[in-house]
Parts: C-alpha cells; structure tokens; sequence
C-alpha cells in the first residue's frame, strides 16, 4: 500500500509542503524531506526561515498555514531539502509585553530550542559579526555513522562513572601535555587518563 504522508498537499515559493507531525519537537528527517515541529503557547504566527550554510540572507521563509498549527505547534513538512546544507531559524509573531514575559520581535530569526546541532560563528575567539542577522544557526542532524563491528559496552546504568567535559577547555592548557591541544584529538590522547580515573563515559 502507497504511503500518503510522503505526498505534499501545499507549495510555496516552490517549496513542496504538507502538514508535519506535532512530535518530536525539532527538526526530524523523515522519508522524502524534513518535519519541523516548534512549541509556542503564545505565538499569533510562525515562519521557517531557511538559509544555505555560511550565508548571511535566508534561501526562502515559509509561513506555517493555519491548518499546520495543531494546539500550541506548529509542524510542516519541507519535501526535498538539500538537508546537509541548510541552517533554519523561525520568526514568531506574537505579544510584546516584557512585564508579562513576552518579547516577540518578528524581525528577529530564534534559533530552534530543540536544535540537535548548533552552527554559526564557527571560528573560535572571532570577533562576531554583529551585522548578522543570525548568528547561532540550527542544522539539521543526521545518523550516518557507520559503527562497523563495534557493539555497545552495554554497562549497566548503575555502573557507569560519566565525566562531562568541555572539549576545548579540557585540553586547553599547556598543563595537558597533549600534542593538539583544545581539540578531540587531544582527547584521545588523554584516554589512558581517564581509564586510570575509571571514567566509562565521557560528555
């Protein structure tokens, strides 16, 4: 039997659309395209703004239809994405009331709370560009790991000992004695250390 909901029922701009799932918040792949599903109590309107990596104006902004909002959420699908080269943002239209705690501002891009990748302002320690009109940029993640062989350790919860680290100041000082320092090759190095502390993960 032909799946339905791999099948647009809107287009916009050219871009091929019907209405998403409600879960999971954030940006999902699912087959032929993306879901977007974003979370506001309050929010009169939403847009999805999609950018080409790297650059400074968006490739197109969609508005979510009416009929996309289900409850609080709005959800779309966006058929045929170019996936590893998008960032997105969203510009909500809403109440300006900083008293009541609200601050809708549709000329500002928000990045998406549920983003699983992060991009933007790439180079450390760079001066930002403040002419950006979007500065920290989700990206839409994607599971093409190949573990090969490998297995899961399979410890159980109760066993595990997990160090959270930073990856840059981990490594960063010349204390360290690693060859690369603030980078995950550095880490690596630094993987004897961590045995010898009985660490079974690390974040």
């Amino acid at each position: 039997m032909e799946r339905i909901d791999v099948n647009p029922t809107h287009i916009y701009d050219g871009f091929k659309l019907r209405r998403g799932k409600p879960f999971p918040f954030g940006a999902t792949l699912i087959p032929g395209g993306v879901n977007f599903s974003i979370f506001s109590s309050h929010a009169k309107s939403c847009s999805l703004v999609l950018f080409k990596k790297h650059q400074s104006e968006p490739l197109a902004e969609i508005p979510f239809p009416e009929e996309f909002r289900i409850g609080n959420v709005f959800c779309m699908v966006v058929f045929d994405l170019d996936y590893e080269e998008i960032e997105y943002g969203y510009r909500m239209d809403g109440p300006f009331d900083p008293k009541a705690g609200h601050w809708f501002d549709k000329s500002k891009i928000l990045l998406d709370p549920y983003a699983k990748i992060i991009g933007g302002r790439d180079v450390w320690g760079v001066t930002p560009d403040w002419s950006d009109i979007y500065h920290h940029r989700a990206r839409i993640a994607f599971d093409d790991f190949d573990w090969e062989s490998e297995r899961p350790l399979e410890i159980p919860p109760e066993d595990l000992i997990i160090y959270e680290m930073h990856v840059r100041s981990f490594t960063r000082h010349p204390s360290s004695g690693v060859k690369h320092p603030g980078t995950f090759a550095a880490i690596r190095e630094k993987i004897p250390y961590l045995k010898e502390l009985v660490i079974t993960n690390i974040f």
